[in-house]
């Protein structure tokens, strides 16, 4: 004789998870216990309740969840269950811990069409609750919450996948040095695991980067690229103040892709092309001379650390560079010019000193490297005086006269084929122009020449 199980009640209206599994289902709604324990959606959650006109899911429950009206002409609450049949009541599972339950939006007739918009009614429902799951040994795999929106993580590892494919190869043009490359490509990704802002940094510049290649995506592109590049700059800001051995390699690495992000953020819009001034310009020379400043304190590190190849020398190229051949002979006399008509002693010795500063600069570039325009835009920055600055704000003649023949390297460094340095040159050379006036217009005159393919003077 079979043995009795005592205190027993079969549950007939269980969620489907615990009928699969062949275990009793506390029955709370809208979901059992069992499912809230495993993270998992209880069926429960999208069954209308048991009623006295039949079981839940049985064509009378789902009439009277349909058309409430049918239950009685006077619309009174349905009658309540019999004591027997409320044995297994449970206590209410915790309403922090239950999972988030869209309302039922229910049809406006028995057995009609959902209105547009709302939810679909369990009628109308291809698959309803009693379907039972096609898949039960996947669904037995999740054990935590469910995916939060997948797009940004996905959209991000497409800009990483861009980077240390395609980006990477653009960032030191210079085919005599393929060690560099190698290092954007592998290196400074692992550096950027550990270290999250430059991740960020890495994914702004790849996403500036497709942004030029593809102009139709172009807004989709430069939104994510600034929203990187704003969370970069935030977490920048906090490693710059505790700037030790450990966190300075990627600080560089960081601090160069931001020179590379701040220019391109314009050069790929063509509405702030065309809205270049000085101002713009100055704001990028300011970037790239503070956090120059910061790391000048671990250069020695940073030479000898994991990104040591990003310094290689190969020696400069023996054919002539004739843009920054001629820039250095202007600049040249431009230093006399200065000297002899410069009255005031603090401004002529401002000018002096960068104007000297940017001939060694690329004298030195020219020696060094095959490619000297890029090194040249991004040193001089660096080595310049503090007291420039306010000069340029100011649209101070003689530091703009000076500007200009920066603005000749800058030209001459896109022309190599910088897709983000495009457009930069040749609109803060007209904003300048514009402002010249009396014997030093000749200066911005020459620049805007030499940029526009128009040399206009000797």
């Amino acid at each position: 004789m079979a043995r009795l199980r005592l205190g027993y009640t079969k549950s007939r209206t269980g969620c489907l998870r615990c009928k699969q599994r062949r275990v009793k289902c506390d029955e709370t709604r809208p979901a059992c216990k069992a499912c809230v324990r495993h993270g998992i959606e209880c069926s429960l959650s999208t069954q209308p309740p048991p009623t006295a006109a039949g079981t839940a899911g049985s064509p009378a429950a789902t009439l009277v969840a349909a058309n409430p009206t049918a239950a009685g002409a006077t619309g009174s609450a349905p009658c309540p269950l019999p004591a027997s049949s409320r044995r297994s009541r449970t206590r209410p599972v915790n309403p922090t811990l239950q999972p988030k339950i869209e309302p039922l939006v229910v049809g406006s007739e028995a057995g009609g069409p959902s209105p547009a918009g709302s939810v679909p009614t369990l009628a109308d429902s291809p698959a309803t609750a009693v379907t039972p799951d096609p898949f039960p040994y996947l669904t037995k795999l999740v054990t935590g919450p469910p995916e939060e929106d997948t797009a940004n993580w996905v959209f991000d590892l497409e800009l990483l996948h861009h980077f240390t494919t395609s980006t990477y190869s653009t960032l030191l043009l210079d085919p005599a040095r393929p060690e560099p490359s190698r290092m954007w490509q592998t290196e400074v990704p692992k550096q950027a695991f550990v270290h999250i802002f430059l991740l960020h940094q890495i994914l702004a510049v790849a996403s500036y980067h497709l942004a030029h290649l593809h102009p139709e995506s172009r807004q989709v592109y430069s939104l994510r690229a600034s929203q990187h590049q704003n969370a970069g700059i935030r977490r920048m800001r906090h490693a710059l103040s505790e700037l030790s051995p450990s966190n300075c390699h990627a600080l560089f690495a960081s601090s160069s892709l931001l020179f590379i992000g701040s220019l391109a953020a314009a050069s790929t819009s063509r509405d702030a092309l065309d809205a270049l001034t000085v101002d713009d310009l100055v704001d990028v020379l300011i970037l790239v001379k503070g956090v120059g400043t910061v790391l000048y304190s671990c250069q020695d590190l940073i030479r000898s650390g994991p990104l040591s190849d990003l310094f290689i020398q190969r020696g400069g190229s023996d054919e002539p560079n004739p843009a920054l051949d001629r820039v250095v002979l202007a600049v040249s006399d431009f230093l006399v010019e200065i000297a002899e008509t410069e009255t005031d002693a603090r401004v002529r010795a401002i000018i002096h000193a960068d104007a000297y500063r940017l001939v060694s600069v690329i004298r030195n570039s020219l020696v060094q490297t095959a490619g000297p325009e890029y090194r040249v835009v991004a040193a001089w920055p660096i080595q310049m005086s503090d007291d420039l600055i306010p000069l340029l704000r100011q649209r101070n003649q003689p530091a703009l006269a000076l500007l200009s023949y920066y603005c000749v390297v800058f030209h001459a460094a896109e022309m190599q084929g910088y897709w983000f340095m495009r457009g930069w040159a040749p609109a803060v050379i007209q904003d300048i122009a514009r402002t010249m006036t009396g014997p030093w217009k000749r200066h911005s005159a020459w620049a805007l020449g030499w940029i526009t393919g128009h040399v206009v003077m000797g």
